[in-house]
């Protein structure tokens, strides 16, 4: 007699940054063509690191289930069995019930991420990306997207209230340097009203979808001002400022000026103009070229 153990994908979540993935000034989610081709080199954990909380980790051990991370993000596994002999349906061998959630925190890793990204690599209050509002949070609440939607990351900020509940399921150590907290319930709200997409994990009567879901977190390039200077003198080879352009590890952004084509900036120079309140008015790159 023999066994066959079988595991079935519960969901994904992807971790995408424009930085690494854009072609120059195309974004790499452009085209299906492009986006495959871009994600050939790409790896999330150059910029961050991805693990589920304590507590997760806990229910992952009791429960058959597996935390597998991909180049591109995570995928939950769970044993799983046959609700009937050859249906083609699962569920998993250890039954997960519907208020079920599973945590996963997201730190930065990257000592030059605030340089290229749109946020900070410790905001205040670390962002908040589930299928399950929080009861403090109000009607301007954002789900977690899927691989066919698209939000700013800075889209998923919560009030502190909001985090003074959700801080309470994790230890000290896991709350400094916080970036972001992914958290995914089984049943998760009815967010078909939000934009017209469910994202529920497990079916109503506990089996797993024949087409698990796909949900993505997104984050986007910074643009800046693209200051020349002379290497020799550092003087400004030009009067005015240049248009922001964003900044991009791989392609080519084309830029000349005085009729030659001039080198693209690099995100480890930045520098940033204030007004008297201190707030950020100009954010600038500079770039040493030799005349």
């Amino acid at each position: 007699m023999s066994f066959t153990t079988t595991y079935r994908k519960l969901f994904s979540v992807n971790i995408y940054h424009n930085y690494f993935l854009d072609d120059g000034n195309v974004a790499f989610d452009s085209s299906p063509v492009l986006k495959e081709a871009q994600l050939v080199n790409y790896n999330f954990e150059d910029f961050c690191k991805i693990i589920p909380s304590e507590k997760t980790q806990e229910l992952f051990k009791g429960n058959k289930l597996v935390f597998k991370t991909t180049s591109n993000g995570f995928t939950i596994f769970s044993r799983a069995e046959e609700t009937a002999p050859n249906s083609g349906t699962y569920k998993p061998m250890v039954n997960l019930s519907q208020t079920t959630v599973f945590d996963f925190l997201i730190y930065v890793n990257d000592a030059l991420f605030e340089n290229y990204s749109t946020v900070n690599s410790k905001p205040l209050i670390p962002y908040y990306l589930s299928n399950k509002k929080p009861v403090t949070e109000g009607i301007s609440f954002n789900y977690l997207d899927l691989e066919t939607t698209t939000l700013p990351i800075e889209d998923f900020t919560i009030n502190q209230a909001s985090y003074g509940e959700i801080r309470t399921n994790l230890s000290e150590k896991e709350k400094i340097g916080l970036f972001g907290i992914i958290s995914l319930e089984m049943a998760g709200d009815e967010t078909v009203p939000f934009d017209g997409n469910s994202r529920n994990i497990l079916n109503v009567n506990g089996t797993i979808p024949a087409n698990p879901k796909t949900f993505k977190l997104q984050i986007k390039n910074r643009s800046t001002i693209w200051n020349y200077r002379n290497a020799t003198d550092s003087s400004l080879l030009h009067s005015t400022d240049p248009a922001e352009l964003p900044l991009v590890k791989n392609g080519i952004i084309g830029y000349s000026f005085g009729g030659q084509e001039r080198p693209s900036a690099f995100p480890s120079r930045l520098l940033f103009e204030k007004d008297g309140g201190g707030n950020i008015i100009k954010t600038i790159s500079e770039i040493y070229i030799n005349q």
